[in-house]
């Protein structure tokens, strides 16, 4: 009798060791401080509205692929809750033409925070928001610069790959305002909006 609990207690510290690395890595999943890249798609959206007799209205839109990185912090609440803050890094291809000038976007920093779920041990759901100021140029003609404040609000899935690396999809929107201009004839309103689709890895320690 004792020979078979000696083996029963030896059987369950044998699956106790097995077990307890892979509940130490869940338990580390989305907890803690990362670094990472991103690449994806952006599309700014201006409309220019004039103040002429009848008014008119021009719009541009233009696409290009936003490249960046980003670094943050997890925090780990409970068993399915996390919470985090994250720096982020853009810029951006392509430029948008209005038939008076070309506007570019430049780089865009955002400072952002988000809430998320775990839908399963590697897997979480995720919603994002906070500040963002993006750089636009105008071109042709001219060379003038600005920056403008704006925020960011945007959703997403990230899943663990290995114990230290997590790859993401988001969209998020962005509004950056409006600018009054002197115009001929009348003011004028240019506003500024973003969509992306953004992939990024991330690398956590």
């Amino acid at each position: 009798m004792t020979t078979k609990f000696t083996r029963i207690a030896f059987a369950l510290l044998g699956a106790a060791a097995v077990a307890a690395p892979a509940a130490a890595q869940e338990a580390s999943n989305f907890n803690g401080p990362f670094v990472g890249v991103q690449l994806g798609w952006q599309q700014d959206r201006q409309t220019l509205e004039l103040g002429t007799v009848p008014p008119t209205t021009s719009r541009a839109r233009g696409n290009g692929l936003a490249y960046g990185g980003q670094a943050g912090f997890d925090y780990r609440l409970g068993s399915s809750v996390v919470l985090g803050l994250e720096a982020s890094l853009t810029g951006r291809t392509g430029s948008n033409r209005f038939p008076t000038f070309d506007l570019d976007a430049g780089r865009t920093i955002n400072l952002t925070a988000r809430a998320g779920v775990l839908v399963s041990p590697d897997g979480l759901l995720y919603a994002r928001g906070g500040y963002s100021n993006a750089r636009f140029d105008i071109r042709n003609p001219g060379n003038a610069s600005e920056t403008r404040d704006g925020y960011l609000v945007g959703a997403g899935y990230e899943h663990m790959l290995a114990r230290n690396v997590s790859a993401r999809v988001e969209y998020n929107y962005a509004d950056y305002g409006n600018d009054n201009l002197p115009g001929i004839g009348g003011g004028a309103q240019l506003n500024y909006h973003r969509h992306a689709v953004m992939t990024g890895l991330n690398f956590r320690f």
